[in-house]
């Protein structure tokens, strides 16, 4: 048995004993909740919480509440996060109109492209690391984030839309995320144990997760918070027709013999697999907080979260099955809901750390802050390529001449990444009728963006096939060598990205209802790529360097008044910016690519908003209009023909829309209270571009890579929304029920600009409406809720499969991968606190 069966059936123990207990425990719970909502009458004003206006955020690196910050901002609370069971970004950006990010599974964690008013140009779900910098900045507290970092034991989640350039530097293109975590409190002792269980639609599995945090008072100046959560998220994917392969190795093993005797024309030996998609995550934090007098505080924090699994959320209900494309000996069956037909499984793994060092002192007149952070980043994907690289201009070359029945070819994808930064800052009081911002800037980062291309046992079986002759390739790929592990291409790419930037903003309160905001950042960047590559097909082993030094500067100026003591209304120009960076391959020979592609240039979004914000009669609201000018949009791509990765710019787009959150009790119904969010985006190229790239052959392309004025960018909606009921019921002995009904919507998106490669023709994804629910029952220390979503069990396709046309004349149908939401999963959650 292979490691990775062990630990998904140990992982499918485990999950079981879980739900027997949590069952067990669903039954004695369930007539007292009963019996207590029998009993029980409704409070309007019991337990009601404050509505989202009212919390207190400090992204502004001031506390302050959400009504009052003169800019786009939304706000969710760390219980909010528990309670619609969000334990990752992808899973919060179901909720939050025009913020994006397509959950392709745990394995996408390094991959997977942020999007915030529909400023994306890129493929949205890949397999590799991406070789830019993200449009949207991740912060934990003050500190950038390096790798994951779950949403467990934290205060709040801030999401602010729209460049955030000033204040978040080079990272914050399109927008900023703060995940505030819940620090450690002095003179407390408090905690609390939480576990859940969940059966998941079309799979035996069943999900569950156990969590503790614990908060400890050490003397009257210190404190220490500890916590740590495992998470199994069960699989719920069939997988058909996978090539045994020698040792269980499904990176560069060899495939299993049906016939020993018969190495050129043998049939493989297959095997099915139910739930492959499985994933468990353990994370942990310790924090540590000192405060020996009331003017300063020290931070210390270390952060560590370990993921694994195997496979990602995808299938393929299109294939109508007959005989193999590999192997037409061979007959496939058809392939329906949450079932994929692919040769290899798709391990993988991934390790992130994050230590940070927080000091403040209050000067009096201000307050001098400093934030200093380590950061790494360790991960490795496997994944089947087989029909993306048989449909390449020398697909060939991988199955020799007459063609490997046995073909397969995973590719690996490891990346690391290791981040030093540090920033100061000097934040003045409030109060008088300035107030400013200044601190400065230092970030030092080196990037490893791995791939090697495996063809495991392809050398031995082409050299069956043509009597033992391991002669040199020549034309017409009569013999296919490997490198003596398996693999026939390697491509190691490393990354140095240097940032020095200083920033500041000044606020002059013209009078005590009018206030006008100015900031700017300058910065000096590096960047150096260099890229090693080695191939057994072509042979050649190339070292290309390349590098560039920017040196530019970002502005903002905002402006509120306000409209009475609840009520403003405000206006907002700013600066998005991104690193430009350096891309590296061969320019000669049969796989060479234009020198035009070696550099990519850094590209800048200019940001005009108006927006009214505040509440009335307890409800919150925020509205606003945007326009976002965005310029040399940033394209992470493969080029058409040799699927080279590289950067590239197009010309010109834009964003433009509108954006309406609101909040809070319904007067009419005692305990009713309500949260709802709209946006709307029309994301499009403003102008056309074209560029060069290599056929595969030794020539280049002029007008390969395309994109014309009035294309729709890919990955976001068009429309996107949420809507929340809450209805909370008080009861005898301090006890309450919470009901909450919920959905969110998406429109369609496009998996890659329409026309950007007459060799991969782009497809959209449908737009949705998922709904999800909770009931819970709190009575004291003790919480139990009975939680579950897309409660309508709707199988959900996130995003379309890109194919070049290629692939689709070899293979057909059997190639599609479509990424689709989880199916339903009803659970319950226990938790106690102290």
């Amino acid at each position: 048995m292979t490691a990775l069966s062990k630990g998904h059936q140990s992982g499918r123990r485990h999950a079981w004993l879980a739900s027997a207990s949590c069952l067990s425990l669903l039954v004695t719970l369930a007539p007292m909740a009963a019996r207590a909502a029998a009993a029980g009458a409704t409070d309007a004003s019991a337990g009601e919480a404050a509505t989202v206006g009212e919390v207190v955020v400090t992204a502004s690196r001031r506390e302050e509440t959400v009504t009052k910050l003169p800019f786009n901002i939304s706000a969710y609370g760390g219980q909010a996060l528990e309670k619609a069971n969000v334990s990752t970004m992808a899973e919060l950006t179901q909720q939050v109109p025009n913020f994006v990010i397509e959950d392709a599974g745990a394995r996408s964690t390094a991959s997977a492209i942020p999007i915030i008013r529909g400023l994306n140009a890129s493929q949205p779900v890949v397999s590799s690391a991406r070789f830019f910098q993200s449009p949207v900045g991740f912060y934990l507290g003050n500190s950038p984030v390096t790798g994951s970092i779950p949403l467990f034991d934290v205060q709040r989640v801030e999401v602010l839309r729209g460049p955030q350039g000033t204040l978040y530097g080079a990272g914050a293109l399109s927008g900023a995320v703060r995940i505030v975590p819940a620090d450690p409190k002095l003179g407390e002792f408090s905690g609390f144990v939480t576990g859940s269980v969940a059966a998941v639609s079309h799979s035996s599995d069943a999900d569950n997760s156990e969590a503790l945090a614990i908060n400890i008072p050490i003397g009257e100046t210190a404190a220490f918070r500890f916590n740590i959560k495992r998470q199994y998220d069960a699989g719920f994917i069939d997988q058909h027709d996978i090539l045994q392969r020698q040792n269980g190795n499904f990176v560069n093993g060899a495939p299993i013999l049906a016939n020993p005797a018969d190495v050129a024309g043998s049939p493989g030996v297959y095997f099915n697999k139910k739930d492959v998609n499985y994933a468990v995550t353990t994370s942990g934090r310790a924090a540590f907080l000192w405060k020996p007098t009331d003017k300063f505080t020290l931070n210390l924090a270390y952060n560590y979260s370990w993921v694994n699994g195997n496979g990602g959320p995808l299938d393929n209900p299109t294939f109508g099955g007959g005989p193999s494309p590999l192997d037409p000996r061979r007959t496939l069956v058809a392939t329906g809901d949450y079932e994929r037909s692919s040769p290899t499984l798709e391990p993988f793994a991934r390790r992130s750390e994050l230590a940070l060092i927080d000091a403040s002192y209050d000067l009096g007149f201000a307050t001098l802050a400093t934030t200093l952070s380590y950061g790494q980043t360790n991960g490795k994907v496997e994944t089947d390529a087989t029909v993306n690289l048989l449909g390449s201009p020398y697909g060939y070359y991988y199955t020799g001449v007459p063609a490997n029945p046995r073909a397969v070819i995973p590719v690996t994808n490891p990346d690391s990444e290791r981040t030093y930064s540090e920033e100061v800052r000097l934040v003045s009081k409030t109060g008088g009728a300035f107030d400013y911002i200044v601190g400065a800037f230092l970030q030092q980062q080196k990037r490893y963006i791995g791939l090697t291309v495996w063809d495991p046992g392809a050398d031995v079986q082409s050299a069956a096939a043509h009597g033992g002759s391991t002669l040199p390739l020549i034309e017409g790929g009569t013999y296919v060598p490997l490198f003596a592990d398996g693999a026939s291409y390697k491509q190691p790419v490393i990354q140095h990205f240097d940032d020095y930037s200083a920033y500041g903003e000044l606020t002059w309160h013209i009078s005590d209802r009018w206030s006008v905001t100015g900031g700017g950042r300058v910065f000096h960047q590096t960047f150096r790529q260099q890229e090693y590559a080695q191939s057994t097909f072509f042979e050649f082993l190339l070292t290309p360097t390349n590098s560039n030094t920017t040196n530019d500067h970002i502005l903002k100026l905002n402006t509120s008044f306000a409209l009475d003591d609840r009520n403003q209304v405000y206006a907002t120009f700013s600066q998005g910016f991104r690193r430009g960076g350096a891309n590296a391959f061969a320019t000669a020979g049969p796989v060479e690519e234009p020198t035009q592609l070696l550099t990519y240039q850094p590209d800048k979004t200019n940001n005009y908003e108006v927006g009214f914000k505040g509440t009335i009669q307890r409800i919150y609201y925020a509205v606003d209009a945007f326009y976002v000018d965005w310029d040399k949009p940033q394209i992470d791509l493969l080029t058409p023909y040799n699927l080279t990765p590289v950067v590239v710019n197009a010309n010109q787009a834009a964003s433009y829309g509108l954006e309406f959150e609101a909040s809070g009790p319904v007067s009419w119904v005692d305990g009713l209270s309500f949260t709802a969010g709209f946006a709307w985006s029309h994301a499009r190229l403003t102008d056309d571009f074209h560029l060069p790239s290599g056929d595969g052959a030794g020539d280049i392309v002029p007008d390969a890579i395309n994109g014309f004025k009035g294309d729709r960018l890919p990955g976001s909606p068009d429309y996107s929304g949420s809507f929340d009921l809450n209805y909370k019921v008080s009861l005898p002995n301090t006890a309450s029920m919470t009901y909450t009904l919920g959905v969110d919507y998406r429109s369609s998106t496009l998996n890659q600009l329409p026309q950007i490669s007459v060799n991969t023709p782009s497809l959209a994804a449908p737009g949705y409406a998922l709904t999800h629910g909770s009931i819970s029952y709190e009575q004291g220390n003790w919480e139990a809720e009975l939680y579950g979503t897309n409660l309508l069990d709707q199988r959900t396709v996130l995003a379309a499969p890109v194919r070049t046309l290629a692939s689709h004349e070899l293979v057909g149908e059997w190639g599609n991968s479509f990424v689709v939401a989880r199916p339903r999963e009803i659970g319950l959650r226990l938790t106690r606190r102290w």
